[in-house]
């Protein structure tokens, strides 16, 4: 939850957020599908609560979504950039890090927030051309095996 001049945005509100983590939010990014960073309970929550509030995401959660919210759903992908709740956003990225080979790659970008002041890459590292002030690092699966999440 990134706040500034007293407007909201929310990236990857999942279920193992708080119920509440997208109500109140202006703007919404979603980085990819799984469950940990999309729970569609949520984003509805989120949309509801704020009739101007809107997401931003790609195309699988797009789809599952925009008929409900008409017009306030945006899908993105690599190289767009956008303007949400009065951040500025650049999206980075095509594609989940491999969790296993025999496991199918799925869709997955990145949000670099206010030209590097904050990017949040999902459960890829693509890496920005520019410097990251902070880095929103993910502690699970792919990146790491449950005993090192635990110790």
């Amino acid at each position: 939850r990134l706040e500034k001049d007293g407007r909201v945005l929310v990236i990857d509100p999942g279920t193992f957020t708080e119920e509440d983590a997208a109500v109140g939010a202006e703007a919404i990014l979603v980085t990819h599908e799984h469950l940990d960073h999309f729970n569609e309970d949520r984003l509805r929550a989120g949309l509801e609560s704020n009739p101007a509030a809107e997401i931003w995401t790609l195309k699988s959660v797009a789809e599952k979504i925009s008929a409900a919210f008409p017009g306030r759903v945006h899908t993105v992908g690599h190289g767009d950039t956008f303007t949400a709740a009065g951040f500025d956003v650049q999206v980075h990225g095509e594609l989940h890090a491999v969790i296993h080979p025999d496991i199918p790659r799925i869709t997955n970008v990145g949000y670099l927030i206010d030209g590097g002041r904050v990017f949040h890459p999902g459960d890829a590292l693509t890496v920005p051309e520019q410097p990251v002030e902070t880095l929103m690092l993910p502690v699970m699966a792919p990146w790491n095996k449950i005993a090192e999440v635990i110790d």
